[in-house]
This record gives C-alpha cells, structure tokens and sequence, in this order.
C-alpha cells in the first residue's frame, strides 16, 4: 500500500513538473506573428460572405479583423493598424464611427465609451477585436461555430450589402458577390518537375511509461518526383509494428487529358487506393499497384454509397459529420490513414464533414459534398476505374468496373472484379442498370461469382417532403463477398430502410434524424433484424449526439446506446461520452469526460478522465500544448487506477519553401497534403504582361480566391503566398480591386484559375495596368431647348469595331465609363436602342487613352426625335 502512494505521488509530482516547464518555456510566437490561427467561413443568413476570413483564439474569445469584416459587411470602417485607429461611419453618416486604441476610447455617433485594450489586438494587417465586443459596436450578432469554422452574422438593422442582394434577387439568383455569372478564368498550367524539394510535416514523440521508453518519428513528404506527384510516407520507431514506409507516384487533371485516348483524370502507381464495387469489394488502401480512372476527382464512384479516405498524421484522429450530424470517430492507424468505409448516401444533398483534430489542439476542417438526385450519365457518356494491387501475404486485388449512359434517363454499367476472400481467391462479374424518373432513382444489380454463388439487388432514393427516403432488397444464392461475409449459415436476403430528415417539431433548432432498418433471412430460416437511429442539435455553443441500436438474432436481443455532448463554459471547452449497454443486460460501459482551456499565449491546457466498467479502470490525462506558430509542442502525462503512469513530449513541424525567395516556411498545422500559390502583382508600365524594365511590385494588394476575399496582403516585393490551397480542385484567384491604392489601376486579366497538387507552389504573376475614363452627358433636343436624358446605353467600340466597354447614362444624362485601357477607340450611343425608341444622335466620338491613363472629359451626345 505504501510503494501505491509513493507511486501517486511520483507521478502526481511528474505531471506537476512537466507540466510547469513548458508554461515557463519561452512561447514559439507571439499571436498573430505567423498569420491567423484560424479561418473563418462568412456567412450572413444564406449568403456566403468569404470562406476566408483570418482570425486569432485567444481563451474563450474570437478575434475578428475590424476593417476586412466592416468592408465585407459593406459598413464604411476603415482601420490604419499601425496607428492604431478606425473611423468611418456605421449605415448613415450621422452615426459616426472612431476608435482610438492608445486612448481606449471608441465613439459611436454621440456616445463615447471606453473598453479593455486587452480585447484589440494590433496586428500588421488589421485591429482585431474580440467578437463579443465588435457586436456591441456593429449592428449585427456574430456567432462563432468552431466545430465547423463558420462565421455566423446577423444583422439588427438592414446593410448596404443586404439591400443589394435583395435587388439582385428581383432581377434573378445572385451567384457571386457580384450577382452575376460565376466568373471563367484561364488556367494556368504548373509544370511538373523530375525532382524538387518536398513539403514535409514531420512529428517527433517520446514516451516514457513503466515499460520503458521509446522513440518514434513520423514524416509525411510530397513534391514532384519524375514528372508526377510524389507522397512519401515513412515512420521510424517501436510504436506501430516498427519502421514503415510507402511510396505513392500520382497524376490527376479534371479535364480528363491523361493517358491520351483514355482520358483519365487520375493515375496512381505504387501505395493506390483502389475504389470499392458495389455488392462485391469495399474501397482498399493497402497493398501496391496500379490505379486509372475517368471519374470526377473526389465525386462518389457510386449512388449508394462513399467512401472517405485520406492521410493522418500520429497523434491525430478526426470525427466525421454528416448532414450535421456527428457519425463517426477514428484515430491515426499504423499507416498513417483513415478510412470511413462505405457510409450511405440518400437522395438529395450529401454533405460530409471531416473535423480533424491534432494532438497540439490543431484544428482542420474538410467539406465534401455530393448531389445525389439525377445522377445518371448523359448518353454516350463513358466513366471508368480499373486497379491492380498486391495485397497483403501475397493475395491479389484486380478491379474494372464501367459505366455508360444509354439514354437521357438510364445507364448501365458492368465489370470484373479479383480478391482475397478469407484464403480463398475469388472472382466476380456484375452488371447495372441505373436510371431516374422524376424524384425516384432507381438502380437494379446483379452479380455471379466464380464458385457459382448469384446476388440480385434492387434499390431506390427518393424525398418525401422533407425526409430522404433510401430503400434496397437482395437476394443471394451461395453468394459472399465483403459486403455479404460468409459464415457457417449463409445469407439469403438482406432488406434495408433509411430515412434521414429533420426531428419534427424542433423549432428554430435544427435536429437531423437518421434512422435505419434491415431485416436478413438465413439459408436455415432464422432472421437478424437490426434498427438504429441517430439524433444531433446545436445550438449556441453545445452540440449533442444521441444513438442508439438494437439488434435480434435469432430471438436473442441486443440493445445499446451512447450520448457525446459539448459546450464551452467560462472559457472552458467541456465534452463527454456515455455509452450504456440497454438489453440484455442494462449498465454504463463507458463513461469519458474531457476539458480544454485556452491559457497563456497560446497554449491549450487539456484534461480527461475514462472510466471503463468492464475492467474497472479509471484513467486520468492532461497535456499542455502548444499548437500554432511555427512549431507545435506539447507535454502529456497520464495515471491510471491500476498503477500505470506515464508521460511524453511530442514536437511537430511542417517544412516547405516558398520558391521566389527561397524562404523555408515552418508551421505548427500540417501543409504537406495541400497546395499553394506564389503571387506576385505589379504595375505593368510597358503592357508587356512580364514584369521587366522599369515596372514596380505593387505593395498591400489583396485577392479573392474562390469569390471570398482572402485576408493576407503583398509585400513589398509584390509577393502574396497563399497556403493551404486544396488539392486537386480548380481554385480561381483574382486581384481585389478595392485593395488597389490608384482607382484607375485594373489588372489585363480578371483573373487566373488554378489546379493546386501536394507539395507544390504554383507561380502566378498579376499584371496590373493603367486605365483611363470617359464621361460626359447625354441631351435630349425637344421644341422647348434640351435637357438631359437618362437611360442611354452607350457601347465603346476598339480599332477592329468589338464592344469592349459599356455603360448606361443616370437619370441626369450623365455617364462615366471608366477602366478603359490606352488605345484609341470609338464612343457611340447604342443604333438598337436609338432605333427602337426612333432617335437619332449627333454622331460618334473618337477616343484616345493614353499611356499615363488620361481622363476624357466632356464627350457629349445629344439626341433629337
């Protein structure tokens, strides 16, 4: 008993100690040194604002930009961070705006107040103010949802930006912030290279625990390597079943310009992930081989059902959502992935979400979404996979599965499909017919396996109101597969219903509900029917999970549930995690409770107790770490009521270089599996569109990516670097032109669409020219004299006689007609419009913008009946 106590207080004096050197140990940052520790989705009701919004997480508070938010909001605030201060006017120019951080004072209109500095935090860019505080200055509510990194405003007077929307929407759906079509840029090729430097996110952790200690490093690399995309996973130490490695060499273009008359969009070689086959093979990571495939990058190869995989880094796990609601939980497994096998997909919008959490407190979100209503190939349409992998103990896996569409309703697709079985080798054919009428999909399958074994399966999704409604039955005779394991009393039919929708009569808060039910019948007569529902919420701050599920087998009954819920309290973050066994024997079986607080610069203080009753063994852990800046650290220490204890110490680090100045960039969140962008923008004074003579780097110019404004500036070379880019989806980068500092400077091209890959950094050069004005009057002549006329469309015609410019005059006659390049060009009233309306004009003008960018003043028209 006593060496029990010497051992608590051991370890109690342990976690004392290691837990007391890191709070001392010198920070890697100050806050905000390297950039934002977040980024926020905006959101103002329905309209998507930004999907990149910088912000800073300080405690319980959210720091937000003051100037990016007022400029997004359409609020006339302006900051300067280097002084320290914002004015403008808040909706109406009465209503004063003025804050002065020296002074402590904000004045709002006629009322002066003053607040805690400690709530502003002057950065290079902005003055970011604590969220609670902003909305007691702004008319609007801001509600920060951090498990989905959105941005939630709502406005308590009517904005400018709303008031515009809704004239929009009288005149059709706005697409873009600028209520008209989705821009199409030209796309910019990156080049790929025989070899370059990697990306490289890397984690060093040292254990120490009464049966000894060990040490493990984790590198997760990609670059180009042979004129491909290269990802090196390597680990090194005792954790995992040793040292490991795997090799994956890919390309992948979503136009489908691979392998020439092939027309692939994606080829793996070495470590593949080979997609799964309905009825037959789930999706398989492992093993090496070869992999092509036509299909849309990151699109579901089938109607029923996805699968999600992906890289993880040691240390980290990640929670997937989908439609809102939490559904699945997994940590890094040895190899250094994760994988969510075949979850359902119903009729209508499928969104799912991958909430991944580091061991440091990083935290990083992934969205995938898929519309699953008519989702039939056009006729003629071709889409195909094939793979070839040596799995593990030698067994093989081979798949080619097709797909073509026959008419605007129905496509059939068939194929051929190798595997290991148990240690039996396999072989199966499958053919499909998938069609839709109305809001019914409809699908029909049957497959044959080589020892004689036959499966028939029809299935369907439809929405009934508002409940997606997903039904299948099948029918076997001696068939098995992964999907139908075999066993000593095989299947005979497999029945399922799914309904997903929202809990009836929940009010204003949105509760998914998803239930489940299958009925199987067995070669000897005996039945496994099963039922499972799930039901999640949130709201202000606490989310909740509930499921539950109940199985019979034969007669015999089995019946569980679990609850996890969350909430941020006083600036503690609080969760827990009940699972209780119901039939045939009722208890908790497990019971976990965590807390986090954010405590110093930084750093995140965690701690968490289990109790699990079926060995009845409580455990108790706490770290603190260290998980923004350039190098993530952290301390953990644990005890359990066994007697075990323990501790270690984890560093990460993600490497790569910026490629214009030859800088490496360090980071605390991994960055290897994204892409980035090197933008360089300058004032193109020879119109050459290269960056030359005597042309200069444009200083504080921002860009939208994707249409939402992105918060980082040029320096003063002119170079943006834009990180964490997702791969192998098209990203569309423009230059913000409200960030220019001259009004008559506008970019030659509006904008350059790119394909990011892992491991590498496109370049992108912005060439921003020099632009001149037209303006003038437009008369109407009449018995009484003349007078000036609105609503005459004016068309600016170049050399060749296109339209390059177009404007309409105001209700006074006057017109500007501005971001005209140097040429000479003609200016004339619209022939259809005069014709129409049986006017005629005193004739074109002949127009001449110069180098310099000159304003033409005075181009009048008049107009006579």
């Amino acid at each position: 008993m006593r060496s029990h106590r010497l051992r608590r207080r051991t370890c109690r004096l342990g976690i004392v100690l290691l837990l007391a050197v890191l709070a001392l140990a010198r920070p890697v940052r100050g806050a905000g040194a390297d950039g934002p520790d977040l980024v926020l989705e905006v959101r103002l009701g329905d309209y998507l604002v930004s999907d990149a919004l910088g912000a800073y997480q300080h405690g319980d508070d959210v720091y937000l930009p003051l100037g990016e938010l007022a400029r997004l909001l359409t609020i006339a605030i302006r900051s300067e961070a280097a002084e320290g201060l914002a004015s403008g006017y808040i909706l109406d120019e009465q209503r004063g705006f003025r804050l002065d951080l020296a002074q402590r004072l904000v004045i709002e209109g006629e009322r002066r107040a003053t607040f805690d500095p400690a709530h502003v935090k002057r950065q290079a860019d902005d003055l970011y103010v604590a969220s609670r505080l902003l909305a007691q200055w702004l008319p609007v509510d801001l509600d920060v949802d951090m498990a989905s990194l959105v941005l939630c405003v709502r406005a308590r007077e009517k904005l400018p930006l709303q008031a515009r929307l809704e004239r929009q929407s009288r005149g059709g759906t706005a697409q873009h912030q600028d209520g008209g079509p989705a821009p199409v840029y030209a796309r910019l090729d990156t080049p790929y290279a025989l070899a370059a430097l990697p990306f490289i996110d890397q984690t060093v952790a040292l254990d120490a625990h009464r049966g000894g200690t060990t040490l493990d490093y984790t590198a997760y690399l990609t670059a180009d390597l042979a004129g491909m995309e290269a990802a090196l996973y390597l680990h090194a130490g005792r954790a995992g079943g040793g040292a490991s490695a795997r090799l994956t060499l890919a390309r992948n273009d979503p136009d489908a310009g691979l392998l020439g008359p092939l027309r692939a969009r994606t080829l793996q070689i070495g470590s593949v992930l080979a997609p799964g086959v309905g009825d037959i093979a789930l999706a398989s990571g492992n093993g090496s081989g070869v992999a092509i495939s036509n299909r849309a990058l990151g699109q579901p190869a089938r109607t029923d059902r996805h699968t999600l995989q992906g890289d993880l880094a040691p240390g980290w796990d990640v929670e997937l959502y989908f439609n809102d609601a939490l559904i699945g939980f997994q940590q890094a497994r040895p190899d250094g992935r994760y994988r969510f096998d075949d979850q359902p997909l119903i009729y209508g919008a499928n969104e799912f979400r991958l909430v991944f959490h580091g061991p440091l407190g990083q935290l990083r979100i992934e969205r995938h979404s898929f519309l699953i209503d008519q989702a039939v190939l056009a006729p003629g349409d071709v889409a195909y996979s094939a793979s070839i992998q040596a799995g593990q103990h030698g067994a093989a896996r081979a798949l080619a599965q097709a797909e073509v569409g026959l008419a605007p309703q129905l496509s059939a697709s068939g194929g051929v499909v190798r595997l290991a079985l148990g240690k039996q080798d396999k072989r199966y054919a499958n053919l499909g017919l998938h069609g839709y009428w109305r809001a019914l999909l409809v699908d029909a399958a049957v497959a044959h396996a080589d020892d004689g074994g036959k499966l028939a399966r029809i299935g369907l999704k439809t929405r009934v109101g508002g409940v997606a409604v997903s039904a299948s039955h099948a029918r076997l005779d001696g068939f098995a597969s992964e999907l139908f394991l075999p066993g000593p009393d095989p299947l005979r039919s497999r029945a399922e219903l799914r309904l997903d929708g929202m809990l009836p009569g929940a009010g204003p808060m949105p509760m998914p509900l998803s239930v489940q039910l299958r009925r199987e019948q067995l070669a000897s007569g005996a039945t496994r029917n099963e039922a499972g529902a799930r039901l999640s919420a949130f709201r202000q701050g606490s989310a909740l999970s509930a499921g539950a599920l109940w199985r019979a087998v034969d007669g015999v009954r089995h019946a569980d549930a679990s609850l996890q819920a969350s909430r941020r309290v006083a600036g503690i973050g609080v969760s827990g995690h009940l699972q209780i066994a119901i039939v045939p024997d009722a208890g908790v079986s497990a019971l976990a409770l965590a807390a986090d607080k954010f405590v110093g610069d930084g750093y995140l203080l965690n701690a968490a107790v289990t109790r699990t009753f079926a060995d009845q063994q409580l455990r108790w852990s706490a770290s603190l770490n260290k998980g923004v800046g350039s190098v993530g650290l952290g301390v953990s220490a644990f005890y359990t009521s066994r007697g075990d204890y323990g501790g270690g110490v984890q560093l990460f680090m993600a490497l790569g270089q910026e490629p214009r100045s030859g800088r490496w960039l360090r980071d605390a969140v991994p960055m290897a599996a994204a892409g980035a962008a090197s933008v360089r923008i300058f004032l193109d004074k020879n119109r050459n569109g290269v960056m030359d003579g005597d042309d200069e780097p444009i200083k504080g110019a921002g860009f939208a990516v994707n249409g939402g404004t992105h918060l980082a500036r040029s320096d003063a070379d002119g170079v943006l670097y834009l990180n964490r880019l997702p791969a192998h989806q098209q990203v569309d980068i423009a230059v913000d032109p409200a960030t220019l500092e001259d009004p008559q400077w506008q970019a030659r091209a509006p904008g350059r669409r790119l394909l990011p890959r892992p491991g590498k950094v496109s370049r992108l050069d912005i060439a921003i020219g020099i632009t001149g004005e037209i303006d003038g009057t437009t008369y109407l002549a009449g018995a009484a004299g003349q007078r000036g006329m609105g609503d005459f469309e004016l068309e600016l015609l170049d050399r060749s006689g296109t339209i390059v410019g177009k404007t309409t005059s105001t209700a006074d006659g006057y017109y500007v007609l501005g971001g005209v390049a140097p040429g000479d060009y003609l200016l004339r009233l619209a022939p259809a419009q005069l014709a129409r309306l049986g006017l005629q004009d005193s004739g074109m003008h002949l127009i001449t913008i110069d180098a310099a960018g000159s304003v033409v003043n005075g181009k009048d028209f008049h107009v006579t009946k």
